[in-house]
């Protein structure tokens, strides 16, 4: 009975152990240290169906001239430009002035699914919760994800994680 008390004993050691590791996919700057960005503020625009990325793309934007000129090669022929269009005209020079856009596109095979940005990391791994319903739809929907994050916690590199 105590040889069988300890095995388990060991296996739940050893469960613990790799329950505590994290996998990392990808590769994240290092930076100075900063505080992750819980809630940061984001905008979820659907702008198409299937014509997006296969994995999470992003792209940093430090300007008005840079979201339009993104925004021009984004929305060409897309069905949803109105939309898009209308949820980047609150940003002006002076918002860049101490922030920046990283702007997210992931494609989902369901137009059902939605998404929140749990959070930042300060190593910069982007945390998208992907919000997927029982029943959801058959069609492809590609999204937008437009996140506002102060310059203080610029970084070169982002890495998206869905969750």
């Amino acid at each position: 009975m105590k040889k069988v008390f300890l095995i388990v004993l060991a296996l739940l050691a050893i469960l613990a152990v790799f329950g505590a590791c994290e996998s990392k996919k990808g590769v994240s700057s290092s930076s100075p240290l900063i505080e992750s960005q819980a809630n940061p503020n984001a905008q979820y625009i659907r702008i198409g169906s299937g014509f997006g990325p296969g994995q999470p793309t992003y792209t940093i934007i430090s300007s008005l001239n840079e979201l339009n000129q993104f925004s021009r090669n984004l929305t060409n022929n897309s069905f949803w430009e109105t939309e898009y269009t209308n949820a980047i005209s609150k940003y002006s020079d002076n918002f860049f002035t101490n922030n920046f856009l990283v702007i997210v596109l992931l494609e989902e095979n369901s137009g059902s699914n939605r998404h929140k940005v749990e959070r930042v990391n300060p190593n910069g791994d982007i945390i998208i919760k992907q919000l997927i319903p029982e029943i959801g739809t058959a069609d492809m929907a590609t999204w937008s994800i437009i996140i506002e994050l102060e310059n203080s916690a610029r970084l070169e590199q982002y890495l998206v994680v869905l969750e």
